[in-house]
């Protein structure tokens, strides 16, 4: 999926949030700003959302010298997915399909967005969850993974946001209920990039608990598969069944002709809720 006009914006709200997460200093703020206005006027806009991302987040280091500016919310987003953990985990129990259960919950982790709610710890998270699964979703081709997870000796989830990966646990157990010989891998950030998580971000959460977590090489808020190492390239052509999570990854591999991928995501915009032809704040799980 190609630059649209909206992601402009969006791309500058993300790294002026950056950019005073790393430093209070007003005159290196405007500098970033100022920059990334550049680098987006001259970005080739045939390419994709994340790696002009990435571009415009590169200028927050360079000038603040701070690799990961949102170590702190990624810390307390896993902090409250973990106090919330118990609940949901026990709701999905409670589920005749758990498997449809565990995908909802995988996809709402995605709410754990700093960017979206301010101080994570004023807010019901319970109440926003329980509102958000009352919603019509798109969840249509659940029964078709169902069905390929019978068969399959591996599963590849590619991860997004660092708080959703406590979430994520749930849908790997789920997954591994389907089918006790599959083996879950679960591929994260090989560099600090926004608010998505990382190897450290993972283990963090627990998610080695109930996967393999490997790491996908990517700096970009998206898996850029040209920058991943041989070895996860290897896994990712190969697993039996691919999930990716969040609009990140989908903007970068939607358009991946080489193999079968199911996206799970929360449409927070309305340029990609009308590309997926959903409903804005929609969750949808659908295989291209």
């Amino acid at each position: 999926m190609k630059v649209q006009p909206d992601c402009y914006h969006c791309c500058l709200r993300q790294v002026l949030e950056s950019v005073r997460f790393a430093t209070d200093d007003p005159k290196v703020h405007q500098q970033v700003m100022l920059e990334a206005l550049e680098v987006m006027k001259s970005f080739d806009y045939n390419k994709t959302s994340p790696i002009m991302g990435r571009a415009v987040h590169k200028l927050v280091e360079k000038h603040t010298g701070v690799k990961d500016p949102y170590q702190k919310v990624k810390e307390e987003s896993i902090a409250v997915a973990l106090e919330l953990y118990p609940s949901f985990k026990k709701f999905v129990a409670e589920q005749e399909d758990k498997l449809s259960a565990a995908i909802q919950v995988s996809a709402l982790g995605n709410l754990l967005d700093a960017a979206a709610y301010g101080d994570l710890r004023q807010v019901d998270w319970e109440k926003v969850f329980q509102n958000e699964l009352a919603k019509n979703h798109k969840l249509g081709d659940i029964e078709k993974l169902r069905g390929e997870l019978k068969a399959a000796k591996s599963v590849l989830i590619i991860g997004d946001n660092a708080g959703e990966t406590v979430f994520d646990r749930i849908l790997a157990a789920e997954i591994k209920a389907a089918n006790e010989a599959v083996e879950v891998f679960y591929g994260v950030r090989g560099y600090p990039i926004i608010n998505d998580a990382t190897m450290q971000d993972a283990i963090h959460s627990g998610l080695g608990e109930e996967t393999t977590i490997v790491d996908t090489g990517s700096s970009a808020p998206g898996l850029v598969l040209k920058d991943a190492p041989a070895e996860f390239l290897k896994l990712y052509n190969k697993a039996d069944v691919v999930i990716s999570k969040g609009q990140g990854n989908y903007e970068i591999l939607e358009e991946d002709p080489k193999r079968p991928i199911y996206f799970l995501l929360k449409a927070k915009c309305s340029t990609i809720a009308a590309h997926l032809g959903v409903d804005l704040d929609t969750l949808v799980f659908l295989q291209k």
